[in-house]
């Protein structure tokens, strides 16, 4: 399997013919599919007031600015953000192949000004890194642990970009600590921080892996990975075009 894996990543195919074992979705925090998104816009905007940072420089009350170092610059960085997180979708769906789960159903989306959806942004980011870390120690397949190495670098660029925008040191995280070594998300607490803007995972496995490497379960952790990245893309292919 690695070796075919090793192909694939080399001519760009990767996964695209992969087909593991039946894939495990046990493990700590097992839970329903849809038993912790039931929450509210007003649990979404209390998460969203918790990972705020310090308000961005000069923002004062106009709550439809953000610094920028060169004329149009954050503009170009949201939309280059944008194109990531889809190509991290595109990417994992080919990867898990018919394994892959369908796109949930997501709620709580549109930010109401630049400045609420440049904290919300920031909040996804730092929280993207921290969960692909966690998982990063149970990953079976070294191509696999190679691929979500890849994807977390390009979320802690996107995390360093959006915390210093917002006033931020780079390498805040995101329950606003500053850090010299990245805080690995458990599992709980990634479903705690994503789970306000999902309204239910239409079929899909639920959120959760085992703490045992295992060939299938590199599926579960892959579709952990994928729930996430839909929601980052989905976030940004909705307010993208209203801020950027």
């Amino acid at each position: 399997m690695d070796e075919r894996l090793a192909t694939a990543m080399k001519d760009g195919s990767f996964g695209a013919g992969w087909r593991p074992g039946a894939a495990a979705a046990g493990g700590p925090a097992r839970q329903g599919r849809r038993s912790f998104f039931r929450r509210g816009a007003a649990a979404a905007a209390a998460a969203v007031a918790a990972y705020a940072g310090r308000e961005a420089f000069g923002a004062g009350t106009n709550p439809n600015y953000l610094p920028s170092l060169y004329r149009g610059q954050n503009a170009l960085e949201f939309q280059a953000i944008r194109t990531h997180e889809n190509a991290h979708v595109t990417f994992l769906v080919n990867a898990l192949g018919t394994y892959a789960r369908p796109k949930p159903t997501f709620v709580n989306l549109v930010q109401p000004n630049l400045l609420a959806f440049a904290q919300t942004s920031k909040a996804l980011e730092n929280t993207g890194v921290g969960a692909y870390l966690g998982a990063a120690p149970v990953i079976y397949s070294r191509d696999y642990l190679a691929a979500a190495g890849s994807i977390m670098t390009i979320e802690a660029r996107h995390a360093g970009y959006l915390d210093v925008l917002l006033n931020e040191i780079m390498t805040t995280n995101v329950y606003g600590d500053e850090q010299s070594f990245e805080m690995a998300l458990s599992i709980e607490q990634v479903v705690d921080l994503a789970g306000p803007f999902i309204a239910d995972l239409n079929g899909g496995p639920p959120l959760t892996f085992s703490t045992t490497p295992s060939p299938s379960n590199d599926v579960a952790i892959l579709n952990f990975a994928l729930a996430l990245e839909y929601l980052e893309a989905e976030f940004y292919n909705v307010n993208v075009p209203r801020f950027a």
